[in-house]
């Protein structure tokens, strides 16, 4: 038959000074506090947080990287449309194909409209425009307007 071990007292003596001081020592069990939960979910929302940054950090960079190699490409056929054409035509040359190859002639004075332009442009343009692709769903429309006010906020972080 085997016998259980008896059980021990928790107790600790302390000596402080002239006086002994009786205390239970028997381990306490932790206990979630609300300022423990309330830095736990802290923790996990700025994790959160900086793992949303990060990817939309590496999606603009995607963007970017894209944007460039188009940018390279549309150089490269400049650089080859302009090396293709012999020089540069002035504008009586321009004028004399137009009369020569494609039949047209000087406008009559009553063809000739002027018009006013503003040196102040008043057109008001869409910033999600370019930034939206024409199937785009509800979801990555909502996406971008709210990652848009996260980068208003923070200052693009």
């Amino acid at each position: 038959m085997i016998k259980k071990p008896k059980k021990k007292d928790n107790i600790v003596y302390l000596k402080r000074g002239d006086q002994i001081h009786k205390m239970d020592a028997t381990p306490t069990r932790f206990i979630l506090s609300p300022p423990i939960i309330f830095t736990i979910i802290l923790i996990f929302v700025g994790a959160l947080g900086s793992a949303v940054a990060a990817a939309h950090m590496a999606n603009t960079r995607r963007e970017v990287t894209l944007a460039r190699q188009e940018r390279d490409a549309q150089l490269d056929a400049n650089r080859t449309l302009l090396s293709q054409m012999p020089q540069p035509f002035t504008l009586e040359e321009i004028e004399q194909i137009a009369r020569d190859r494609l039949g047209m002639g000087r406008p009559d004075p009553s063809q000739i409209l002027y018009i006013y332009v503003p040196a102040i442009s008043h057109v008001v343009f869409n910033p999600y425009a370019n930034i939206l692709p024409q199937d785009s769903t509800f979801w990555e429309e909502l996406r971008v307007f709210f990652t848009d006010i996260f980068n208003r906020v923070f200052g693009g972080m």
